[in-house]
């Protein structure tokens, strides 16, 4: 793989959105299956013309390299995501189509943040710091904490066209993982109000008759805003031990306690204490109420019930 590979051009051109550090990582496994799909003597230069035979062979190549198949489908979920920006959209999105199985992220380390610190965040920024934009970033935590949103998702909510106050819900379409869009039903009197209160903030995007929460103009360079925020008071994986993700990990938290009744798995320090307190706190049933509020976390997070390695992420893992 050379200079003169014109893959590796048009991943290093592409056009991308989201946090920097999101974007690197994109390009970086777009060149890790560009590296395979050269050694299974593909020659292919565009990624219009990649296809789920090119897939095909770089899952056997990094199969016979020894990586894992959650290694393997986080390149693919790049790969895909290259072809998205081309506008090539016949390759299947199912990773079992090439013989590889779900990656699983389980995290038994709660990353949630302290509601406390949210909080106090939020006052300071809408009351006390003079920085230009404090109180549009403020609007964007209380969104992250209330609603559990992707920060790029908060940031290109379109409260216009997307929320509807008589259904109380609201539409999720961009800034996505992957791009899929996403319906929040039966929205509560806090995730109303968060939405009130980013109402002042509602932009025009550089596409018309479509709204986002960022200055006008400003574009992905917001997300370089919301970093300054987040490492001038400390939400830091370094200093906190959590990231401004970590308020999509806190609503994911609630909404499991309110629904199953007990804490998740990753609020202790073994999976065994956690079995001990769940049927400490509603009985034998715990495993059934575990399920249904795992459901309903992965349809909210925007992806199918029963995507245990989803709610895992979030969560922990419930069984050994």
């Amino acid at each position: 793989m050379g200079k003169s590979d014109s893959l590796v051009f048009e991943v290093n051109r592409a056009k991308l959105s989201g946090p920097k550090s999101y974007q690197y990582r994109i390009r970086t496994n777009a060149h890790r299956f560009i590296h395979f799909l050269r050694r299974a003597k593909y020659g292919v230069q565009k990624w219009t013309k990649i296809s789920n035979r090119h897939f095909k062979a770089v899952a056997e190549e990094m199969k016979n390299e020894g990586l894992t198949d959650g290694r393997i489908a986080e390149v693919f979920s790049a790969a895909r995501h290259l072809c998205v920006v081309y506008e090539n959209m016949s390759i299947s999105s199912i990773n079992a189509d090439f013989d590889v199985s779900r990656g699983s992220i389980t995290n038994q380390t709660s990353k949630a943040a302290d509601p406390e610190v949210v909080n106090t965040l939020i006052s300071t920024l809408e009351n006390v710091d003079p920085y230009l934009h404090a109180q549009r970033v403020a609007a964007q935590v209380r969104l992250q904490y209330e609603l559990g949103l992707r920060r790029e998702e908060a940031s290109k909510l379109d409260l216009v066209n997307d929320w509807s106050r008589e259904k109380r819900t609201l539409e999720v379409r961009y800034g996505t993982k992957g791009g899929r869009p996403r319906t929040l039903h039966g929205l509560s009197a806090k995730q109303t109000e968060a939405l009130e209160k980013a109402l002042p903030f509602v932009s025009k995007s550089n596409r018309p008759g479509i709204y986002n929460l960022m200055p006008e103009g400003m574009g992905d360079r917001w997300q370089n805003c919301l970093d300054y925020v987040a490492k001038k008071y400390g939400l830091t994986k370094k200093v906190l031990g959590y990231t401004l993700h970590g308020n999509r990990h806190e609503r994911f938290r609630r909404m499991y306690v309110d629904i199953a009744g007990f804490e998740p798995p990753n609020r202790f320090d073994s999976i065994a204490a956690f079995q001990k307190n769940a049927e400490a706190e509603v009985g034998a049933e715990w495993p059934a109420r575990d399920d249904r509020a795992r459901d309903v976390i992965e349809v909210t997070a925007g992806h199918s019930a029963g995507r245990r390695d989803v709610s895992n992420a979030y969560l922990g893992s419930s069984y050994r």
